[in-house]
């Protein structure tokens, strides 16, 4: 299917740079462009693949406007990126629009309209899911989860296990019941092969708009603030209260029982081991988080300790007494 710039534009609240009727045919990246393709520049600094590339139109930030023949002109290039990517996909979402004759489905699950179901996914019974959601094959989603509208489970993802729950005694371990349940809000994204337990006691809560990358697990308890987003390999341990507007990078471990609040931004490999009760951005490592101001600091001097162990091995040594 072809598109022309003036119907993207209208389509993303756009300018045309160039010829309104130049047509394009697919999304493509600046590098691997060929005629016919429409690519994006999201980072100025990148100016330069601008004067290589072979798309025939590209969508740039206006101080780039000159350097192209013929695009779209956008103040946010990478949420335009986003905004044609959904209108040019001619696919859809993958396994949308059917529910799967090889589902496993309650008899007592509540299903809204226009909910999908992939090959071999699982819903148990009272489980709720709103209206368009879109679960992934092999899915399982446990008795009495609920799960809001426009939401999208990928593959092999599990909601509502048990958590890791067990009392010492004097025969081994027994086993903690959970008693809770998932929530999950409106417009949420969780990807392939996510665990989220349910709550011991307190239901576990995911707000809406939340974007969870693949391979995530959230234990018991936990709460998720609306439109926080977690790259993959994030593990929360039980009962971690994450706020709202968050961002976490892959690989980061919360050790429990804590809080962090709202707008707080965590790099990658980090290890959360207190709350975080004021907003900004944190990076660290097995030794906790610290704002990045003070991890580079640190990381810099980090990196001078071989060079400062030496000199004061060398200050250290006995001074040669003889004449």
């Amino acid at each position: 299917m072809a598109w022309s710039l003036s119907e993207l534009a209208a389509l993303t609240g756009t300018e045309v740079i160039g010829d309104p009727e130049c047509r394009v045919y697919r999304l493509n990246s600046l590098q691997a462009a060929e005629p016919g393709d429409l690519s994006f520049l999201s980072q100025v600094r990148r100016r330069s693949e601008l004067h290589t590339t072979r798309a025939s139109a590209v969508v740039v930030p206006p101080q780039c406007e000159s350097e192209v023949q013929h695009g779209l002109r956008s103040e946010q290039p990478y949420l335009t990126y986003a905004q044609l990517s959904q209108h040019m996909d001619p696919r859809g979402l993958p396994f949308s629009g059917a529910q799967d004759a090889t589902a496993s489905i309650a008899p007592s699950a509540r299903l809204g309209a226009a909910v999908s179901v992939g090959p071999y996914a699982v819903i148990g019974a009272d489980v709720v899911i709103g209206e368009g959601s879109v679960i992934g094959p092999h899915v399982v989603i446990y008795p009495g989860t609920h799960i809001g509208q426009r939401c999208l489970i990928g593959a092999h993802s599990v909601i509502g296990s048990d958590g890791f729950g067990f009392a010492p005694s004097t025969t081994g371990w027994i086993k903690i019941h959970h008693l809770g349940r998932v929530r999950i809000g409106d417009d949420v994204e969780i990807g392939a092969s996510c665990t989220i337990d349910r709550g011991a006691l307190d239901d576990t809560v995911i707000g809406s708009g939340v974007k969870l990358d693949n391979q995530i697990m959230i234990a018991h308890g936990c709460t998720i603030g609306p439109r926080t987003a977690m790259a993959a390999c994030v593990a929360l341990a039980g009962s971690t209260h994450i706020g709202a507007d968050v961002t976490v990078g892959g690989m980061t471990g919360f050790t429990g029982h804590l809080e962090v609040c709202d707008k707080v931004h965590i790099g990658a490999d980090a290890l959360v081991t207190q709350s975080i009760t004021t907003p900004g951005h944190y990076a660290g490592g097995a030794a906790g988080v610290m704002p990045v101001a003070q991890w580079r600091r640190n990381a810099v001097r980090f990196r001078q300790l071989d060079r400062l162990a030496t000199r004061l091995a060398q200050l250290e040594k006995p001074k040669d007494s003889t004449n």
